[in-house]
């Protein structure tokens, strides 16, 4: 199975989104053949009737599978009341025929940082299936994401969200927010993050980025695409057997995406 993962598109007129990096960055996410694509929020800048119109637009070009969460900046200025028109519900469970797929909001009207809470907690304690791998999705990072700068925004949350997870061996989640590349492995977890698909507010040497998720019955590959450059690079695999992971990010000459 073949996972799209993508973050932090940021649609808008102004400055903040790039559109040539966007169709550049679909046509490479099509040429994939991905069995679906898993977007983790931030859609729009500041959450704008006309950016939500332009995002949906836009993500029409995506041709494989499309599964949506919602990102702070959706939320502004009302966005929060946009997103279930253009985009679906805002948590969802689907069960797939290889894996079961939670997607949960972890954003809040007008506010930078974000929250789960007990309600989507449950749906987490209620869907993870034994013997089926279980993904779960929402835009803000859970632990602190190196290369991005000083530490905001991590959810209010994060330390009981994060035990849950662990508790019930989620093997894999997905996140964005921090327009940074990266994975971490804490138990049997693998925590990875998304950078941003188009937006121009990149950072250092990242660039427009998405993932490439590989799952087989026996390992999780992580690989991240650069847009600009076209180069694709292993970031983190983990196995599903014996808990062994080889973070890649970690080896210096490896270490740029």
């Amino acid at each position: 199975m073949r996972i799209g993962h993508i973050s932090d598109i940021h649609s808008t007129q102004g400055t903040d989104f790039n559109p040539k990096i966007f169709d550049k960055a679909v046509g490479m996410l099509n040429g994939l053949h991905c069995d679906f694509v898993f977007v983790s929020g931030d859609l729009t800048t500041d959450g704008l009737l006309s950016e939500y119109e332009l995002a949906a637009k836009k993500t029409q070009e995506i041709t494989s599978r499309l599964f949506v969460v919602p990102g702070n900046h959706d939320e502004r200025n009302l966005g929060f009341k946009l997103f279930p028109e253009f985009f679906g519900e805002t948590d969802f469970v689907h069960t797939l025929p290889q894996v079961t797929l939670i997607g949960l909001a972890s954003s809040e009207p007008d506010k930078d940082d974000g929250r789960l809470g007990r309600g989507r907690y449950r749906k987490i304690e209620e869907c993870v299936t034994a013997g089926k791998l279980t993904i779960v999705g929402f835009h803000h990072h859970l632990v602190p994401v190196p290369g991005s700068g000083r530490e905001t925004n991590i959810i209010e949350d994060a330390g009981e969200t994060l035990d849950l997870i662990l508790r019930k061996e989620v093997p894999l989640v997905l996140m964005g927010h921090r327009h940074v590349p990266w994975a971490v492995k804490i138990h049997k977890t693998l925590l990875v993050n998304a950078g941003t698909f188009s937006c121009n507010r990149t950072r250092a040497h990242f660039g427009n980025t998405f993932n490439v998720i590989d799952i087989d019955d026996h390992q999780i590959k992580v690989q991240v695409m650069n847009v600009r450059t076209g180069e694709m690079k292993t970031m983190v695999e983990f196995s599903l057997t014996d808990g062994c992971c080889q973070n890649r990010y970690y080896e210096p000459e490896k270490n740029k995406v």
